[in-house]
């Protein structure tokens, strides 16, 4: 029985010490596979490409069976509810609404607002990514207007991975795309699909080079 609690804690040291390594492991990433010209002359079923004045761009639309499910869901639980309201059969801060006005139909469809907006930035938003010599440019737009913008400062030395950054899937972690240049970073795509992000991922790091061979130590994870 003595013997039990430093084994215990020992145990317990290592699980977290296991822990921790996974997690550098799973921030750390893994580096991007560089497309060759062929293949980025091929290009990607999902993926637009352009050259402008701006740089090189790549357009990805983030579709989701999630987004469909809940702008689906959401567009019929509206449509019943706007019925509801015309029949003089749903409630408003608990007041049952038998003669609607035009103010009600606008407070009704401001409350659905958010939801469709959850909707459509997991079915119908894009990405549009500017590679240029002198910053990294990722746009999500959920409408033409509305999203936002991501702008990363590079230098000599542009690093692409694809890494851990927070985002999950079912509980599972899933991975980013993730560029570094200059001591900072940006990451995007955590829900594209995974051909569609190691597309991207060649393709940025076919425009900017493959970053200076670095010494990388993978933490050890033992199988106990």
């Amino acid at each position: 029985m003595l013997n039990f609690i430093p084994a215990l804690g020992a145990k317990l040291v290592r699980m977290k010490e296991e822990a921790e390594a996974r997690q550098a492991a799973l921030q750390a990433g893994r580096p991007a596979k560089v497309l060759t010209d062929e293949e980025l002359a091929k290009g990607h079923p999902k993926v637009t490409s352009s050259i402008d004045f701006q740089g090189v761009g790549y357009g990805v639309r983030l579709g989701t069976w999630f987004g469909w499910i809940w702008l689906a869901f959401t567009c019929v639980h509206g449509a019943f509810m706007f019925a509801g309201l015309s029949g003089g059969t749903v409630k408003m801060n608990g007041t049952l609404i038998t003669q609607p006005h035009w103010w009600d139909f606008l407070s009704l469809s401001l409350i659905y607002v958010p939801f469709l907006l959850i909707g459509l930035a997991f079915s119908l938003a894009r990405y549009r990514v500017t590679l240029s010599d002198a910053a990294f440019v990722v746009r999500w737009r959920i409408l033409p207007y509305l999203g936002w913008t991501w702008r990363l400062p590079v230098g000599d030395g542009v690093a692409v991975t694809l890494a851990f950054r927070g985002s999950s899937d079912n509980k599972k972690p899933v991975e980013s795309i993730v560029i570094t240049s200059l001591g900072k970073e940006t990451h995007f795509g955590a829900f594209l699909p995974v051909d569609v992000k190691e597309f991207l991922a060649g393709a940025i790091q076919h425009y900017y080079g493959e970053p200076a061979a670095e010494d990388v130590s993978t933490p050890f994870i033992t199988n106990d």
